[in-house]
């Protein structure tokens, strides 16, 4: 059995999981389950959680019930225990029930890294925010390059070539590229020396695409553009600058982004950092007077103290490189919760 609906006007770029829980009457994290599970399709596709519907746009959500055969029956308890293999159909029914409760109403810790993907030569890891990648000298926390060594310990001597001709022990636990701590979101780790080296020179040589999510504060006059703003280090701290194009007083930095949509004081856009500069997205964004929000480091006391979110809302969205067979790989990883909740309370700019 399924229930259905159509997208009217009202609910024109209204995203599906926001749909579903006003149509529903559920929760917005038992709806997102639901489409991670393949109970939903739009237009007869199954869909991700972050989609923005149109009008006429037909959504169904199947019911699971007893009269479900296709979810193998997994509310209806079998009535009939006449052999061992009914005995067995009931040990397993019972299984099912207790993972799908456990996945629907235990959270997991928030800065336990996912596994989105595995192969030989690489992971695709799903870093949470507020995790580390890299040990600092001002924190002891377990970091990600921890949890990896301690979960794949073949990649714990693994580290750039010019660390490994000094013998300096500076290892890099197939780390290839980093994230801010208090950014989450997709990132590729090598678990060979080989995969290391290869996929840094795919970081050197730019040919890595990467995609954010971001909201920033404010509404930005075009719909696409290009952050060109020079990027230095300020000295005796560790935040970073921002100095015009050609100026000389920092390294070229490049962010492309597109407005993804548009809210009233907020905009969230998709951002593209053609370069790899430290804190880049960050910086600017704030550069051009529209920091991110939540953002600690690179805002002002007013921006401040017009948001109050526990996070900085940027999230590493997309990954796309090439793997050692010449294919082109791209892995996705959903907007996070709080990320979703504070944007699905602002009010769009018709």
């Amino acid at each position: 059995m399924t229930n259905c609906f159509k997208v009217e006007e009202k609910n024109n770029g209204q995203r599906l999981d926001k749909f579903l829980v006003e149509q529903m009457g559920q929760s917005r994290s038992q709806i997102q389950k639901m489409i991670k599970a393949g109970l939903v399709t739009v237009n007869a596709e199954k869909p991700k959680t972050h989609r923005f519907l149109k009008i006429g746009d037909n959504v169904e959500i199947e019911k699971i019930s007893a009269q479900s055969p296709s979810r193998e029956r997994i509310y209806a308890f079998p009535t009939e225990q006449k052999n061992a293999a009914d005995n067995q159909q009931k040990i397993n029914w019972f299984a099912r029930v207790l993972n799908f409760l456990i996945k629907l109403f235990v959270k997991s810790d928030e800065r336990t890294p996912k596994i989105i993907a595995k192969t030989a030569a690489y992971l695709i890891v799903e870093k949470p925010a507020g995790l580390l990648v890299h040990a600092t000298e001002n924190s002891t926390a377990p970091t990600l390059a921890d949890w990896l060594a301690k979960k794949f310990p073949e990649i714990k001597k693994i580290a750039d070539s010019e660390s490994l001709a000094r013998a300096d022990l500076t290892f890099r636990p197939g780390i290839v590229h980093r994230l801010d701590r208090d950014v989450s979101g997709v990132m590729l780790i090598a678990r060979n020396q080989a995969a290391f080296d290869y996929f840094k020179k795919q970081f050197q040589t730019k040919q890595v695409k990467k995609e954010y999510a971001a909201l920033i504060h404010g509404e930005l006059e075009r719909d696409a553009g290009a952050i060109e703003f020079e990027i230095s280090r300020k000295s005796g701290e560790g935040q970073m600058a921002s100095h015009p194009k050609g100026s000389g007083k920092g390294k070229p930095a490049v962010t492309e982004y597109e407005v993804e949509r548009r809210f009233i004081n907020y905009t969230l856009v998709r951002a593209r950092p053609l370069t790899g500069r430290t804190n880049q997205i960050r910086v600017h964004f704030f550069a051009i007077n529209h920091p991110i929000v939540g953002d600690s480091l690179y805002s002002t006391r007013d921006f401040k103290l017009k948001t109050k979110v526990k996070r900085i809302l940027l999230h590493a969205t997309k990954l796309s490189f090439i793997d050692s067979n010449g294919v082109e790989k791209t892995y996705e990883s959903a907007m996070p919760e709080k990320f979703f909740d504070f944007i699905s309370k602002l009010t769009t700019r018709k």
